[in-house]
């Protein structure tokens, strides 16, 4: 489970570097396709210099990330009903303290994908929702059969597609961190939670 956890923890990183566009929103085939290959480039030009620090690696990526995926949406699946009662300013903490914890916790699996072969394959819509779709992608690591990977898209009220989820072969990101947040607020209260991000996250420079 720590194995793929890593794998998704890693590719939603990936996702999250959505170059900016101009013109009208591009569909989410084309969205993924052109993520990809933005950040395969990035890393064959930069990354043994953004793995050495962290704080470099999650500078370089925040503001490329954050306009691009739908944050407050994936938070919301990930805490249920927690996020729902948060006031605003403790859901901004929380999502500012996820972002930075993936960084801390799994920046240095990037490195591993550099040099990948992938294909991006067809778009499955939702079959009762016309704003959500899937876009499945074969990573191919050179050994065995590839990886099956599926980004969940969704429309948002400007019209781009925004990432909410991603399935590696058939688990999901949203799943797994919604048990591992279940499990830590058992214990303690969101607030208390997201104070012990920061804390981590302050500790490894990400502040």
């Amino acid at each position: 489970m720590q194995v793929f956890k890593s794998l998704l923890t890693a590719l939603l990183l990936l996702a999250w570097t959505l170059p900016v566009l101009a013109d009208a929103p591009p569909g989410p085939r084309q969205v993924v396709e052109q993520v990809t290959q933005e950040v395969l480039d990035l890393l064959e030009e930069q990354a043994d210099e953004l793995l050495e620090d962290r704080v470099a690696l999650y500078e370089a990526l925040e503001p490329i990330v954050g306009p691009h995926v739908a944050v407050e949406r994936v938070a919301e699946l990930i805490l249920g009903p927690h996020w729902r009662r948060a006031e605003p300013e403790l859901q901004a903490r929380f999502v500012t303290a996820f972002q930075r914890s993936l960084v801390r916790t799994y920046g240095s699996t990037i490195g591993e994908y550099r040099g990948l072969e992938v294909r991006v394959l067809g778009v499955r819509r939702h079959p009762a929702r016309e704003n959500v779709a899937q876009v499945g992608m074969d990573i191919y690591t050179g050994s065995g059969s590839p990886a099956r990977v599926i980004y969940e898209m969704e429309r948002q009220d400007d019209g781009h597609w925004r990432l909410i989820n991603l399935i590696a072969e058939g688990i999901s990101l949203v799943q797994n961190y919604r048990e591992d947040f279940r499990s830590r607020l058992r214990d303690r209260t969101l607030e208390e939670e997201v104070a012990r991000m920061e804390a981590r996250n302050e500790e490894a420079g990400l502040k």
